[in-house]
């Protein structure tokens, strides 16, 4: 079995390279700024998606961890950094709930850097490997997650760690993949790559990782925690359906068709129909033990839930990475680039148009399923 790729990634022209690490850091100066600007020169801070977490993380810490799941509970939480309107919940499941409740005992701008700075420091290290760092910090979606201190770094880091040990350390992979439930919508094609691939010893390993990440929540917050997730569940999906949030932040083939106007079935058929598509691509490439298999999982994972979010977008750094090694598919790296980006210029209200991201997401899966086989068939 063959799926690591350890060439190394497209050394540019020196001209090239400091023009990248130079907007990076620039780019890294700006989120900076922002977040002090944020947390110092107003007298409140923005509200920003870790406010979710941070409320969560003090209930939590107050032995009030089934509150982070009332929406009225949590926006009261919330209200006591910033006051404003809108719905901005905890919706994931308890086992999230171990990795924000240490952050609900600081103050809520000391939390924010920490959260950034850490989760962002582990991602240049496990993505930015292989003087890959440059390219994995010159990702549009990068922004979005420093800027509102979302959890892509903590997520993509999962999923790129996982898959890179995943030939020299397969159980250690899994029990590392398997830390995805705690955002379980990026793992639902995990199961089928992983049969698909007959990476067993990586089965097992999530498995043990999942069950002892669902027990650790359970034993912690107790079983009110998870009931009162799974019954505020159907309200939060209530009101995505309904358009709560803008259409072009949404980051799905459902959203991209409801933004030009398809109706709500219609939209959800389509995004069933590549959701499917999507998981044969996924089985047939790990199937076939094809090169490029880690690079179409990522993608593909992008295309099966119908709400996710721009920030979910980091984890294309996987596919992204993998077409920088190969001259042959290196030219979709602007495009996709390019598509990742203009969702980015929305949250500075300069692109008013869809969400591309799924079309991003669409590319690098042709680019890659394109390439001969050179796996070894089943």
């Amino acid at each position: 079995m063959r799926m690591a790729d350890d060439r190394p990634v497209m050394t540019p022209a020196p001209k090239v390279r400091w023009t990248l690490v130079l907007a990076a850091s620039l780019a890294g100066l700006f989120v900076a700024a922002w977040i002090l600007a944020s947390t110092l020169t107003y007298s409140r801070p923005k509200s920003v998606d870790f406010l979710s977490y941070w409320a969560a993380g003090r209930l939590a810490a107050s032995g009030n961890a089934a509150s982070a799941y009332n929406f009225d509970a949590h926006h009261a939480v919330e209200r006591t950094v910033v006051l404003f309107n809108g719905l901005l919940p905890f919706p994931y499941p308890p086992p999230f709930l171990l990795v924000v409740t240490p952050l609900g005992l600081i103050p809520f701008w000391a939390a924010f850097a920490a959260w950034v700075g850490l989760t962002g420091a582990i991602y240049a290290l496990v993505v930015g490997r292989g003087g890959a760092l440059p390219y994995a910090l010159f990702q549009p979606p990068l922004v979005a997650n420093a800027l509102i201190g979302q959890n892509g770094f903590l997520t993509t880091s999962i999923f790129a760690g996982g898959l890179a040990l995943l030939p020299r350390r397969p159980l250690l992979a899994g029990a590392i993949l398997g830390l995805l439930v705690i955002k379980p919508q990026l793992g639902i094609l995990l199961p089928v790559a992983l049969i698909a691939g007959r990476e067993w010893r990586a089965i097992v390993g999530a498995a043990l990782s999942v069950s002892a990440a669902l027990l650790a929540a359970l034993l912690v917050f107790g079983p009110n925690a998870y009931a009162s997730f799974f019954g505020m569940m159907p309200g939060f999906t209530a009101r995505l359906a309904a358009g709560d949030w803008p259409w072009n932040e949404v980051a799905s083939v459902y959203a991209l068709l409801r933004f030009i106007g398809l109706p709500q079935a219609a939209a959800m058929t389509a995004q069933v129909m590549t959701a499917l598509i999507a998981a044969w691509l996924v089985w047939r490439a790990w199937r076939l033990e094809k090169e490029e298999r880690g690079a179409i999982l990522a993608a593909a994972t992008l295309l099966v839930p119908p709400y996710l979010f721009t920030y979910d977008a980091l984890l294309l750094a996987v596919p992204a990475l993998w077409l920088l090694k190969h001259p042959r598919e290196r030219w979709v790296y602007p495009l996709t680039w390019l598509l990742c980006f203009l969702p980015i210029a929305n949250f500075f209200d300069l692109y008013p148009g869809p969400n591309t991201i799924p079309l991003a997401a669409i590319l690098c899966i042709w680019a890659l399923h394109s390439r001969p086989i050179e796996g070894r068939a089943a």
